[in-house]
């Protein structure tokens, strides 16, 4: 089960916690609201303080999102190790996630 809770909007970023499992139709669901807020702002930063699982179907839908405008923070251990194996970066504060060849 996945549940989305938007806890800040602007025009500049929307915060968005991520909290369950992002597997199977709940890889769309979460697709069709990051995209919605991605068309609406500059910034989607997600917090995966409770996310405890996403599939690889989930690492391909945040690797498609531009890493200028996807931030990713406040993952477990578990989740950060499970992101960088797919090169992506999730932070304890608000930099950026990085994919490879990327400098910076």
């Amino acid at each position: 089960m996945l549940r989305l809770t938007v806890e800040a909007d602007s025009a500049e970023e929307v915060v968005m916690a991520v909290a369950g499992w992002v597997s199977g139709e709940d890889t769309d669901l979460l697709a069709r609201e990051g995209a919605q807020w991605l068309s609406q702002t500059r910034r989607l930063v997600l917090d995966l303080r409770e996310l405890r699982y996403i599939d690889p179907a989930g690492i391909d839908l945040l690797k498609s999102w531009s890493a200028e405008r996807l931030v990713l923070r406040n993952g477990s251990p578990f989740i950060r190790g499970l992101l960088a194996q797919h090169h992506l970066k999730c932070g304890q504060d608000e930099e950026p996630c990085r994919w490879p060849g990327e400098v910076g």
